[in-house]
């Protein structure tokens, strides 16, 4: 009758903390769209005489890509989200070639494995939430290489190959088990940072608005 009474006990007490694990932790899967810019604004030049267009000109046009993923969320009103994402990004440029003034449109794409922390707010449906971010690249498009080739002796993909840091912020709607996210991201490391000639730094960051569609699976 004991063996029963605390078998039953344990039981219950495993149950109560399913629920209760159930209440506060969300896990489930998402999917969108970015919509990425490469910023150049770095690019500085210290040779008498030399300006920025002898080199490169910034490019407003933005690069859609996509952006896969999990995420966890522990917490109800006040959370903290921690997400593994695949996200396709680049961007545009365009360069001029040494003894050329018509530029050379460069479009510049890779995918990166995104680990944001964020922590959130919400109320009702509605949701706020930004965090910190960690990128690491796993693919690089060789375009950005090769415009840059005669411009530096450096090993090119190796530095663009290093981590960097960011952030993402931005809000989000919960409907049942879907929600919709849009975020802003911003870097805070350069993908890039070259030293070319004529004492020149080609220093490079992505920023991108990203919308998405999740799904909590439990």
């Amino acid at each position: 009758m004991t063996k029963a009474l605390f078998a039953l006990i344990f039981l219950s007490a495993l149950q109560a903390s399913a629920q209760f694990n159930r209440k506060l932790i969300f896990v489930g899967i998402k999917g969108g769209v970015n919509f990425s810019k490469l910023q150049t604004e770095g690019l500085t030049i210290s040779k008498p005489g030399a300006s920025v267009q002898d080199f490169f000109k910034n490019n407003s046009a933005n690069r859609t890509g996509y952006m896969v993923g999990a995420f966890a969320r522990i917490g109800r009103k006040l959370f903290i989200q921690p997400e593994v994402l695949l996200s396709s990004k680049g961007g545009t440029f365009e360069i001029f070639k040494n003894g050329s003034t018509t530029p050379v449109n460069v479009d510049v794409k890779f995918s990166q494995i995104d680990i944001p922390v964020l922590i959130g707010f919400k109320l009702g449906p509605l949701r706020v939430n930004a965090g910190p971010m960690a990128s690491l690249n796993v693919t690089q498009g060789g375009k950005l290489g090769d415009a840059l080739k005669e411009y530096t002796t450096q090993n090119i993909n190796k530095t663009i190959q290093q981590a960097t840091f960011g952030y993402q912020a931005g809000v989000g709607l919960d409907i049942r088990s879907f929600n919709i996210d849009l975020r802003y991201e911003s870097g805070l490391s350069n993908i890039s940072q070259l030293n070319l000639q004529s004492n020149a730094q080609f220093n490079s960051k992505v920023s991108l608005w990203q919308l998405s569609l999740g799904f909590v699976l439990f």
